[in-house]
């Protein structure tokens, strides 16, 4: 049952989703087609003259269905909110890079070549006492680099345009060998069943993936603990997946940052 459900959500949000504006019209069209061909052949009459049977087979059915179909399409309207503290790390591999200058630069103007060896004098005369300044700062720097630490870095996607997602996904050792996965900025189309798994794979579920916990919320930063016995340098991709009707609603592919 649960793998006809599973099917049936993927041909909704892989073919019915996309194709909506058109689709609907036509369903309109043939619902009220076919509420008028019922009235016009007065098809409800048999209905109408076995009223205890048309009650015994059709509240069965609505206690059914109307449960059902609650537990499965309500997720997708629902919304939720959650904003946990973020560990200070460094953010600067994630920052946007400005172009380094290239050798088609112009050349430099006289006032420009003054300036530049007027500045290099200086430097050259610049007292011990201020070098050493320099590398009190640079040993305080050192020592902040031992607080919490990006390991890794990636950017939300949906697996199609029903399934979006979106956001910013890091992997951030907080102290010795031990992990966090962060998002932030982040928001998901909601479903029944969904959890957080690390996968091997960079675009997203495997089998082998390690399993988190269930979504927290839908929208907002929170973070999530990973187990000490992994070594995540290799696990390529952050995802959230639907594991009752085994449906991917999105992943983050990780990059590494480099030392």
């Amino acid at each position: 049952m649960e793998e006809f459900f599973g099917e049936l959500e993927r041909f909704g949000s892989e073919f019915i989703y996309p194709n909506r504006w058109i689709i609907l019209p036509i369903v309109i069209v043939l619902i009220v087609g076919a509420l008028a061909a019922v009235w016009r052949l007065r098809l409800y009459r048999p209905l109408l003259e076995h009223k205890y049977l048309t009650a015994g087979i059709g509240l069965p059915l609505l206690a059914i269905a109307i449960p059902l179909a609650w537990y499965l399409l309500s997720p997708l309207w629902e919304r939720s909110f959650l904003e946990e503290a973020a560990p200070e790390f460094d953010r600067s591999a994630i920052a946007e890079t400005t172009p380094a200058a290239t050798a088609t630069s112009p050349p430099a103007t006289p006032a420009q070549s003054t300036a530049t060896s007027a500045a290099e004098a200086a430097a050259a005369t610049t007292p011990a006492s201020t070098t050493a300044a320099a590398s009190g700062d640079q040993a305080g720097e050192a020592e902040e680099e031992d607080g919490p630490r990006l390991v890794a870095f990636g950017d939300w996607q949906g697996s199609d345009d029903f399934h979006f997602a979106e956001g910013k996904a890091f992997i951030i050792e907080t102290e010795p060998g031990v992990y966090i996965l962060r998002v932030e900025e982040f928001s998901v189309r909601n479903g029944p069943d969904l959890f957080v798994y690390l996968s091997r794979n960079p675009d997203g579920w495997e089998e082998e993936a390690i399993n988190l916990g269930d979504l927290k919320a839908t929208d907002g930063a929170f973070n999530y603990e990973i187990p000490a016995d992994i070594d995540v340098e290799e696990f390529k991709s952050a995802v959230v997946w639907c594991r009752r009707f085994a449906v991917l609603f999105g992943h983050a592919t990780l990059e590494v940052v480099t030392e």
